[in-house]
């Protein structure tokens, strides 16, 4: 590996950013043919590597912006479901998308008070997933615009999504498909 002086090092890699998330799953090839199903990923070109035996030991796919790792976890090795949070344009087609492959609604769409539209998912391989669609711009620095988060409607929607997440929490183990 060469050093050149003459110009300086980026710190991140072009696209990707500080925190890059790394999903260990049973088969990162179907967990990758979900991801371009359900949330339009695309494989980078190149990035899958498998070793003598055919396991993926690395494999990067793109959504949206934003850079996921992947590799295939071993035998014997405990579940390690990843917890992710996403953006969408449509988060109707978005989740009707994962139900229709295999996932798990875990949190209905619900609008919440500070301007998004959000769901939870949890994929066929144990993950996660909050998708959410910003449908409003809120001003947290606008005590007019934070009477919202003191409404009924508001504390209901909340108190919804928290329920939901504790509900599939206690029943994640149960909804592994491997």
């Amino acid at each position: 590996m060469k050093n050149n002086n003459d110009h300086k090092i980026k710190i991140i890699p072009n696209g990707y950013t500080a925190v890059t998330p790394w999903i260990i799953s049973p088969s990162s090839a179907d967990l990758i043919e979900f991801l371009k199903i359900v949330f339009e990923a695309e494989e980078v070109p190149n990035s899958r590597i498998t070793n003598e035996d055919g396991i993926i030991i690395h494999a990067v796919v793109k959504i949206g912006e934003a850079f996921i790792m992947l590799f295939d976890s071993r035998d014997g090795w405990a579940p390690t479901p990843s917890f992710l949070n996403l953006y969408v344009k449509d988060v109707e087609q978005t989740f009707k998308n994962a139900i229709g492959v295999g996932a798990k609604a875990v949190t209905d769409i619900t609008e919440l008070w500070f301007g998004e539209r959000v769901c939870r998912i949890l994929d066929p391989f144990g993950n996660l997933w909050w998708i959410n669609q910003r449908v409003a711009e809120v001003d947290f620095t606008d005590p007019e615009s934070l009477k919202m988060a003191a409404t009924q409607e508001a504390a209901d929607g909340i108190a919804y999504i928290q329920k939901s997440l504790d509900e599939a929490m206690k029943e994640q183990k149960k909804n592994f498909k491997y």
